[in-house]
């Protein structure tokens, strides 16, 4: 089973630059969550994940009360109303890149984690895979690449500095030199 491009989703939880060990983990993984709007289709997504179940737990898989991974909760969470999002992550750094193009044509690379907050819009590359571990079976997306698509309103309140803060004194003369 190959990997599966997502549709355009708000970025929420970017834990990609630096790995994080999640609540009961016990290793780091580089994770997100994916926000669909409600209008938002995704029934790509929604095969993937049926056929990964098919292949490990065969055809009478919906029999079986499996895990997914599209969770519809993301009201009490403050995402939009009949949103869907689903939880990523991997144990290996996804490849981060930006929608415009490099020297080479091919999409730049985004090395600055300020660039990829919550709230931004990207697309993902996902891979699906089924799971039976320790009484929990189930499928979900293991992540792949990311690439930001467009500026969203921040959804967790931080500020940019320089728009919190005023400039409090001027610049000493020769000073300026230095920094450019």
């Amino acid at each position: 089973m190959g990997n599966i491009k997502t549709p355009k989703g708000m970025l929420s939880y970017p834990h990609l630059f630096e790995p994080q060990t999640p609540p009961n983990g016990t290793e780091p993984m580089y994770s997100c969550s994916l926000v669909f709007d409600a209008d938002t289709d995704i029934t790509a997504l929604k095969k993937a994940a049926d056929d990964a179940a098919a292949e490990k737990f065969g055809p009478k898989w919906r029999e079986k009360n499996l895990r997914m991974p599209f969770r519809d909760d993301g009201e009490e969470k403050g995402y939009s109303p009949g949103s869907v999002f689903i939880n990523i992550k991997s144990r290996q750094a996804p490849g981060i890149v930006d929608r415009y193009p490099g020297t080479d044509g091919k999409p730049r690379t985004i090395d600055n984690p300020e660039d990829l907050y919550p709230g931004c819009y990207v697309m993902a590359s996902l891979r699906p895979f089924a799971y039976d571990t320790a009484g929990n079976r189930g499928v979900s997306f293991a992540l792949q690449n990311v690439q930001k698509l467009e500026e969203g309103k921040r959804i967790d309140g931080r500020m940019n500095a320089k728009d919190e803060f005023e400039a409090t004194e001027s610049m000493p003369a020769g000073v300026d030199d230095l920094l450019t």
